[in-house]
């Protein structure tokens, strides 16, 4: 059994991206420049399927939002979809010549996932980001603990070490004592 895919003309695709015939068509140059295949009808026009407009859609972010220029663009998005291999698709569509207007919202519903993907993503590298800031400040409270478990235990020492000497002081002060008491009654005695 046979499935058949809506197909889309350059100005259904151009309404949708927002950009103008000309623009999508540079765009579609440059991406058969690299070897992706749109499908064409009878008079070699370009149609384009909903995979295609995934592709242009991920295309039109690299080169408006990143800025990106379309030779790289079109090799990172080729590299990006390559896993649907471009050959299977049929090379020739019959025009559709009843004029039927077709929604576009299968489309946008796959291009809107991959915009909630790609905003999954970002948030993703943010919360790396906050984690990252997080280790680094509890880093910081760990050595701050340390450094002060060091400074108390050292303060200890030096207290325990002057109370011992004080106290060796005061022993041989109270040995020395006994010691004179014990001679003066040792001579007191004679």
């Amino acid at each position: 059994m046979d499935t058949f895919e809506r197909a889309y003309t350059t100005k259904e695709v151009s309404t949708t991206l927002e950009i103008g015939e000309s623009t999508l068509r540079k765009w579609c140059l440059s991406l058969e420049k690299n070897g992706y295949q749109f499908i064409r009808n009878e008079q070699n026009k370009r149609l384009f399927v909903e995979h295609d407009l995934v592709v242009l859609r991920h295309f039109q972010k690299l080169v408006q939002e990143v800025n990106m220029p379309l030779e790289n663009a079109s090799m990172l998005v080729i590299d990006r979809f390559s896993e649907s291999p471009f050959e299977k698709r049929t090379g020739i569509v019959p025009v559709n010549k009843k004029g039927e207007q077709h929604d576009l919202m299968r489309s946008d519903t796959v291009i809107e996932q991959l915009e909630k993907i790609d905003t999954l993503i970002q948030e993703n590298a943010e919360l790396k980001a906050e984690i990252s800031e997080i280790k680094a400040m509890l880093a910081q409270q760990q050595k701050y603990i340390q450094e002060r478990l060091e400074e108390r235990d050292r303060k200890l020492i030096e207290s325990i070490r002057s109370f011992q000497e004080q106290k060796q002081v005061l022993l041989e002060a109270s040995t020395a004592k006994e010691k004179k008491g014990f001679f003066t009654r040792l001579f007191s005695k004679k």
